[in-house]
């Protein structure tokens, strides 16, 4: 596959009322421990699509209410990224075409040649967010996106890809995010209002006698468990779920799967039928 690039420029918010007030937002405790590197996602698109002009222009109104991602980090003295500042700089976006279809590079392994649909992650890159469109002689559509990992977890990242979707479709942005970042902030003095050490996660290897002795703590084990869905189980699951639905909208295999296993659970461990439960999930 080989690519030309057609066009790369800075592209900044939109606003349709005033822009941000705030020239800075100070990063988290959770925002300071995470990784300062640029994460990308690759999205592929059949046609039809709609046009550059279209894309972009849904770009510059989801910046304006995500104006993070339009940002820049600032350090201090020692080289640590501490605030998000809210200067409009802008995201860089590329324009590109390839000489191939879109099969013809979509391999169900990675390629190191699909490093080329998204914009470089060297250490310089000043933009916090990173835009390719990348077109095929089929006219598929690749649209290749970087952010830094910083300024969003994949759950926040994902919100704005999705409202990036919503403005390009001129629908409204929904929903509105929450750019509130000192919820996180430790308190000054420390308040530990539940004590979790030695309930939760404890490892066999923990001396049982030291927690034991401590009335206040309860020693729970956690048992992992690791099972294999098969594709078949699934989709049955899926169409299970969709049929009682009540829309055209189906369920998606991950919700029904987690709306099986949480009902599954709770029937096994014979709770009250009008205790509300609740299911956490890690993902990364």
């Amino acid at each position: 596959m080989k690519m030309r690039i057609e066009s790369s420029r800075i592209v900044k918010p939109i606003y349709d009322e005033i822009s941000p007030t705030k020239s800075h937002i100070s990063l988290s405790v959770f925002d300071k421990v995470t990784y300062d590197a640029h994460i990308a996602i690759i999205y592929a698109y059949c046609p039809p699509t709609p046009p550059n002009t279209a894309i972009e222009l849904g770009l510059q109104k989801a910046l304006a209410i995500y104006p993070e991602f339009a940002g820049r980090l600032s350090k201090d003295e020692h080289g640590n990224p501490v605030n998000i500042l809210l200067n409009d700089e802008g995201v860089r976006f590329v324009e590109a075409s390839a000489n191939s279809t879109l099969d013809q590079v979509m391999p169900y392994k990675p390629s190191p040649s699909l490093l080329n649909l998204h914009p470089s992650l060297n250490d310089d890159v000043k933009e916090l967010v990173q835009v390719q469109l990348t077109w095929f002689t089929c006219g598929s559509l690749a649209v290749g996106f970087t952010s830094n990992h910083m300024i969003a977890d994949g759950q926040s990242t994902s919100n704005f890809l999705v409202a990036w979707g919503q403005a390009c479709r001129g629908l409204r942005v929904n929903p509105i995010p929450l750019h509130d970042r000192t919820i996180f902030n430790p308190r000054n003095p420390p308040l530990v209002e539940n004590e979790h050490k030695g309930v939760e996660f404890t490892s066999k290897l923990v001396k049982k006698e030291h927690l034991l002795n401590q009335a206040h703590h309860i020693l729970e084990d956690i048992v992992v468990h690791k099972v294999h869905f098969t594709i078949e189980f699934l989709a049955k699951l899926k169409a299970k779920a969709s049929s009682m639905n009540g829309n055209n909208k189906p369920y998606s295999t991950f919700v029904s799967l987690i709306a099986h296993l949480w009902r599954a659970i709770t029937k096994a461990r014979g709770r009250n039928a009008f205790e509300t439960t609740q299911i956490i999930y890690l993902e990364n």
